[in-house]
């Protein structure tokens, strides 16, 4: 399985799950950049389906900030529908605190795909007295992964960090960099049911959706 074959699917089957637009797109990469690391992106987005978490997309979050702290109070959310924000608010430096939030590792993967940035991001839950730590800055990113449980919500905190070295990088599969033909390893079982989410928001096949497909191109230009 390709990279490009893990975000398109993973798009489509957030579509279907009614995750809002852009999001979708968004949380697609970061589910493709989690699984090209050995993370597990994939079975989040299948734990996401079976749950049909979709609805907590429609319940607005509480969003109370104060100086330079940012609260949100998501109450069992999916990190789907809220990383792009937390991760917003700690670029313009602020410290966000999430409260019950669900696969935080998404959290993780947004930030790490900010490579662009001249700073780093910390995000921090615990479970069980067990800390979870990852870090990125620059395209390098490492985390101490000591939570388990995937559908558990978590206090998370995510911070800036102007200063930062990376000591153990993350690892793509078989090479250095991310390629379009690196290959995923998936569970069968998983990839079926988030294939089968995905077909619900493709178009029949007619002759009037082939040739609206793709938008009209000036080949000039």
């Amino acid at each position: 399985m390709s990279q490009n074959e893990v975000i398109t699917k993973s798009t489509q089957a957030l579509r279907a799950l009614n995750i809002p637009p852009g999001l979708d797109v968004e949380n697609g990469k970061n589910i493709g950049w989690l699984a090209t690391r050995g993370l597990p992106g994939l079975q989040i987005l299948y734990e996401e389906i079976k749950t049909s978490s979709d609805i907590t997309c429609r319940i607005p979050l509480e969003i109370n900030i104060v100086e330079n702290i940012v609260r949100l109070s998501c109450w069992n959310h999916s990190a789907f529908c809220l990383a792009q924000s937390a991760v917003d608010f700690a670029e313009i430096g602020k410290n966000v605190s999430v409260k019950k939030c669900r696969f935080p590792l998404l959290i993780f993967a947004e930030m790490a795909r900010r490579e662009h940035l001249p700073f780093g991001f910390k995000v921090q839950w615990v479970q069980e007295g067990q800390i979870t730590r990852g870090f990125s800055i620059s395209g390098n990113s490492e985390i101490t992964l000591n939570s388990t449980c995937l559908n558990k919500a978590y206090d998370l905190n995510i911070t800036l960090i102007r200063e930062l070295k990376i000591k153990h990088p993350l690892k793509v599969f078989d090479q250095e960099k991310v390629s379009k033909n690196v290959r995923i390893l998936v569970d069968p079982a998983q990839w079926e049911t988030i294939c089968a989410k995905a077909k619900n928001v493709l178009v029949p096949d007619s002759k009037q959706s082939r040739s609206a497909a793709g938008a009209d191109v000036d080949d000039n230009s």
